[in-house]
């Protein structure tokens, strides 16, 4: 590029000189209407066609970072969703990793006070309450009517309900409500796991 001139301009710079010189030319050989009116119209056809040219060239760069930005903008977008998925599934796995050890514990204590060991209750208290921080709230209670979105968190919840209402003297029911825990854990665990994977596989968030 010269001068800001790229190879279209210097292509009609070109034509136009060409034209011009021809009409001059024309003129001082025949310098007649007709010469004139067609050396007119060369040059003119040749403007016509410069700024033709122009507009097609104009068209084709716009299309172009038209493309750029909506590739761009879709290339962003998909990144943050691949980012919000691999946020969600890594506190997913933290999840299932903290809730298995609290309940890993908490039962090894109530099987330990159903052989008749001694322990401070408050360690089984602590362990309830953090299994019981890490279960969906609304899983608490009776079922509601039609579809219960939360069977397992409700299982698991009844579960500690029933530890609370034995205490520390309710050691011949320890070993079975630690059955029990174990057994709804499991499965809630496993529910978990199938939901992080799936959404691993597909990119897309359960519910989103």
């Amino acid at each position: 590029m010269i001068l800001g001139l790229d190879r279209t301009d210097l292509s009609a710079i070109a034509s136009t000189v060409v034209a011009v010189v021809g009409v001059v030319a024309s003129l001082k050989i025949d310098p007649t209407i007709g010469t004139v009116t067609t050396a007119v119209g060369v040059i003119a056809t040749t403007g016509f066609g410069y700024l033709k040219a122009r507009r097609a060239e104009a068209a084709t760069r716009k299309n172009a970072i038209d493309v750029a930005n909506i590739s761009a903008g879709a290339t962003i977008d998909t990144n943050a969703k691949t980012v919000l998925v691999q946020t969600v599934t890594a506190e997913r796995a933290k999840w299932r990793s903290e809730l298995r050890e609290v309940v890993t514990e908490l039962t090894a204590l109530l099987r330990a006070s159903a052989r008749g060991e001694t322990f401070e209750w408050q360690e089984v208290d602590r362990l309830r309450g953090g299994v019981r921080l890490r279960l969906n709230p609304k899983g608490r209670g009776a079922a509601p009517t039609g579809v219960d979105e939360h069977p397992l968190d409700r299982l698991i919840h009844a579960d500690l309900d029933a530890l609370g209402q034995t205490g520390p003297a309710g050691t011949g029911q320890h070993d079975g409500i630690a059955d029990r825990l174990e057994l709804h854990m499991a499965d809630l665990l496993k529910q978990e796991w199938d939901v992080s994977k799936d959404e691993a596989v597909t990119g897309k968030l359960k519910g989103g």
